[in-house]
């Protein structure tokens, strides 16, 4: 008959052996499960399951990893210089420092979307070299339109724009997606160049002692 294990540890469904290993620090404390068909695998055993026991492929993915974490400490600067450099922001520094600074007056405003959480459309009415002009903002809840609204432009007055509206960027952000998986771009070619090995593929089973142990991609997640 098999035995009732009621341990918090991992768990790993094999055929029925009724096998509750003996209380031991060495087993991974997760999740309680209780029932037959339970068998355990500890840190150790699991790591040299995914990694092999060789010591020479175990250099060799520690490099892997002092890639990819190194690849963070470049990607993380690069993202917020690249993010500042194509912000509005930037822009209006920019159009300051060379006092290309329009103030805009409030004509008409008119609402859109539900109530409540109204998102705003907004005219405004400005005077350059001499001709009065006018211009749309758009924003959205919870921003309404302010009495008066300072635009800007860096080489072309016909090229306004204001940092209190709201702006569309959908483009920045595929910009700058090369820019996250830097990291894992660089990684890549670094595990191919080395020829890094990962044994035990999900469902292999392995003979050990008592039991039958077999690989989980359940602990391949809570462990990578």
């Amino acid at each position: 008959m098999p035995t009732a294990c009621c341990n918090m540890r991992i768990w790993l469904q094999v055929p029925e052996t009724g096998i509750c290993p003996a209380e031991t620090p060495e087993y991974y404390t997760v999740q309680e499960k209780t029932g037959k068909g339970v068998s355990y695998m500890s840190i150790r055993e699991a790591l040299i399951h995914m990694f092999t026991d060789d010591p020479v492929n175990w250099l060799k993915w520690a490099l892997v990893f002092a890639v990819l974490i190194g690849g963070y400490f470049v990607a993380i600067p690069l993202y917020g210089r690249l993010s500042h450099g194509m912000s509005w922001e930037r822009k209006r520094d920019i159009a300051r420092s060379r006092n290309h600074i329009i103030k805009a007056s409030i004509v008409k405003k008119w609402p859109s979307g539900d109530v409540g959480r109204y998102n705003w459309h907004a005219t405004y009415r400005y005077t350059l070299q001499g001709e009065e002009r006018s211009y749309t903002a758009y924003f959205k809840h919870p921003s309404t339109p302010p009495l008066y609204l300072y635009l800007y432009y860096i080489n072309d007055p016909r090229k306004l724009f204001s940092c209190d509206e709201y702006h569309y960027q959908n483009h920045k952000g595929l910009l700058l997606l090369p820019v996250i998986f830097l990291p894992w771009i660089c990684d890549c070619p670094t595990v191919l160049r080395l020829e890094c090995r990962l044994a035990g593929p999900a469902g292999t089973e392995k003979q050990r002692g008592e039991g039958t142990y077999a690989y989980s991609p359940l602990l391949h997640f809570v462990l990578f």
